[in-house]
């Protein structure tokens, strides 16, 4: 899913389903988001773990964004 779907299905309410699409087929990892969060500045969503924001790596990982440097 692109992310111009995923803000659309943000901005449409849907946030359990625009985390699970987030998520994808990685969701038993332990960086695994549980929240999504409106950029405003960006206008991007960014996934958090707890208190803690994390990406996908390249390999497709879930990491926190300190680990990827």
């Amino acid at each position: 899913m692109t992310d111009d779907e995923l803000v659309a299905l943000y901005k449409a309410g849907k946030f359990k389903e625009a985390l699970t699409a987030a998520i994808g087929e990685n969701g038993k990892s332990k960086s695994t988001p549980t929240r999504l969060v409106m950029d405003k500045q960006a206008g991007k969503l960014r996934c958090y773990r707890g208190n803690k924001r994390v990406e996908k790596d390249a390999q497709g990982e879930w990491q926190l964004v300190k680990l990827l440097g």
